[in-house]
């Protein structure tokens, strides 16, 4: 395991490449992506790198990329500033606000991410020396980012709370069941008097016997002589804990345990199911998640509002209450 040295002899071999890479903010960086004129020009990473030095540039920046492996674990100190640490999971944090191709190489960059908190952190403190920590911009400042910070972090446990894979999956089924419900479904049944006939009907097509052999020898439903077949039908359409069953089913498989109905029990067979195109719970997932969040989102906002004490002052006012004709 690379000691924080070696880290760090690695980071200034990579920072010599790149050379100066000043980031106050995000701005520069949108401004390139754009086209338009910056004062400090972006770096050049190692991975578009030409000529005799190509290929070892491209060696630094994969042990880089082997190091911060490592450091994702320790999270260690990556730099002092007048005493103050800063630490790798800060610099990490920092690249959030880099447009997409830089997140793509962090490993290139990281460099220039530590140069930016230290120059921060540099600025900072000037800032204090001068009294800056006090000034009525700055304590508005504060307040408008704390607002911001605690309204996220509120919103993030919200959702991690209640948006959870159980919660997804939950959706996903709901949506299964509801499709499959708009959708013929071809279904034979062996509908007995008992439990305990279903289970043994169960209990012989588990042995291997033929489902529609044993629908004409047990069912007493007037489709036994057709060997249980329903035809096609939708399933909206049958008892509710028939349907609910016969939906969990794949074509070709049967119900594990006996459905019991108001006309018996019964042991029901799916044939098929006409354009069964659900998609999968992974492909999905993303989607049902995200739908979830704002569903959570907008549940809990909706409740603040209504327990808050809010007053709305539209641009508008001239049709408000009490509002006088512009005639008079």
């Amino acid at each position: 395991m690379a000691s924080l040295p070696a880290l760090q002899a690695i980071f200034r071999r990579i920072s010599a490449v790149f050379g100066v890479f000043l980031l106050f903010t995000a701005a520069p960086l949108a401004a390139q992506e754009s086209g338009e004129d910056l004062l400090l020009p972006l770096p050049k990473s190692a991975l578009d790198a030409e000529g005799a030095d190509a290929a070892e540039d491209k060696a630094e920046v994969a042990r880089l990329g082997d190091a911060m492996e490592q450091m994702a674990l320790q999270n260690p100190v990556v730099a002092r500033v007048n005493g103050h640490e800063i630490r790798w999971a800060a610099v990490m944090a920092s690249a959030q606000d880099l447009p997409e191709r830089y997140q793509e190489q962090l490993e290139s960059v990281f460099p220039a991410l530590l140069d930016r908190l230290v120059d921060v952190r540099l600025l900072a403190e000037a800032a204090r020396e001068q009294g800056l920590s006090e000034d009525e911009e700055v304590r508005r400042r504060r307040v408008e980012l704390e607002d911001r910070l605690l309204s996220n972090v509120f919103l993030e446990r919200y959702v991690a709370e209640n948006v959870t894979t159980a919660a997804v999956r939950a959706r996903y089924d709901a949506m299964v069941a509801l499709r499959r419900a708009n959708l013929e479904v071809r279904a034979r049944h062996i509908i007995v008097e008992t439990e305990e006939e279903a289970e043994a009907v169960i209990a012989e097509l588990d042995a291997g016997e033929v489902f529609p052999t044993l629908a004409r020898e047990r069912s007493i439903g007037p489709s036994a002589e057709r060997g249980g077949d329903l035809g096609y039908f939708f399933s909206r359409r049958m008892d509710p804990d028939f349907a609910e069953a016969l939906n969990a089913l794949e074509p070709g498989s049967y119900t594990a345990e006996p459905v019991e109905t108001g006309f018996g029990w019964h042991v029901i067979l799916l044939v098929d199911r006409r354009d069964d195109d659900v998609p999968s719970f992974l492909d999905m997932r993303d989607q049902l998640r995200e739908e979830l969040t704002r569903e959570a989102m907008g549940r809990l906002v909706g409740s603040l509002r209504q327990r808050a004490s809010l007053e709305m002052f539209p641009e508008d006012t001239a049709s408000g209450a009490g509002g006088e004709s512009s005639d008079q």
